[in-house]
C-alpha cells in the first residue's frame, strides 16, 4: 500500500513546486510590470507616505495625550500592513524609517516597517506656527538628499508637508515616491494602500 501512495505524493510535491514556482513569477512579473515596484527594488529613492486612514478629522496638537489624538482607525492599521507586506513580498529594501511624533504616524511606520525614528521636524506644518519654515525645508530637504546607505527612505507625515513639498495633495494612507537628486526630485508616481499590491 505505501508503494502505492509512494507515486501520489511525488505527483503532491510536484505539484506544490509548480505551483510555488508560478507565484514567485506572478510576482516577479508584477514588479517588472510596475516601474516604481521595479525602481525601489534598487534603492536609492523615497517614498513619503500621510499617515493612514484615521478615527476623526481635524487638527491636534502634539502636546495632547495620545488619547485625544487622531489615531489610526482600523482601516488605517489595515493600510500600514497592507504596505509593509508589500515591501517585504517584493523584497524592497528599506533603510531609514522617519515619521512625525503623532501617534497615526509612528503607529504606521511601526505597524508597517517594524521600527520608527521620531522626528519634530516632521509635525505637519498646520499643527504650529512656530517652526513651519523650517519643517518645510527639513521636509524639502529629505526628498533631495539620496539615501546614503543606497536603500529606500521612509517618510510617514502629514498632508500638508507633502503638499507643499511635492504640489500634490494625497489622501490617507497614500504614498508619493521621488527620486532624489541632490538639488532637486524626481517625483515617479504615487500609491494608495492597496496599490502596493
Amino acid at each position: 500500500d505505501q508503494n502505492r501512495d509512494q507515486p501520489q505524493r511525488h505527483e503532491d510535491v510536484a505539484a506544490a513546486a509548480h505551483m510555488a514556482e508560478d507565484a514567485l513569477e506572478r510576482r516577479a512579473g508584477v514588479a517588472a510590470a510596475d516601474p516604481i515596484i521595479a525602481a525601489l527594488k534598487g534603492g536609492g529613492h523615497v517614498v513619503a507616505f500621510r499617515h493612514g486612514a484615521t478615527t476623526w478629522s481635524g487638527i491636534d496638537r502634539i502636546e495632547w495625550p495620545r488619547e485625544r489624538q487622531r489615531l489610526l482607525s482600523a482601516r488605517g492599521e489595515e493600510q500600514s500592513r497592507i504596505i509593509g507586506a508589500a515591501f517585504a513580498q517584493h523584497g524592497l529594501p528599506v533603510g531609514a524609517v522617519l515619521a512625525s511624533p503623532f501617534a497615526r504616524c509612528r503607529d504606521m511606520a511601526e505597524i508597517a516597517f517594524g521600527r520608527v525614528d521620531e522626528r519634530m521636524e516632521l509635525l505637519g506644518l498646520l499643527s504650529d506656527s512656530a517652526g513651519r519654515d523650517d519643517r518645510a525645508a527639513y521636509m524639502a530637504k529629505m526628498l533631495k538628499t539620496p539615501p546614503a546607505d543606497g536603500k529606500n527612505r521612509i517618510i510617514v507625515t502629514h498632508t500638508s508637508n507633502i503638499r507643499a513639498t511635492t504640489g500634490l495633495r494625497v489622501a490617507e494612507g497614500e504614498g508619493v515616491i521621488v527620486r532624489p537628486t541632490g538639488d532637486g526630485f524626481e517625483t515617479l508616481g504615487r500609491k494608495h494602500p492597496e496599490d502596493w499590491t
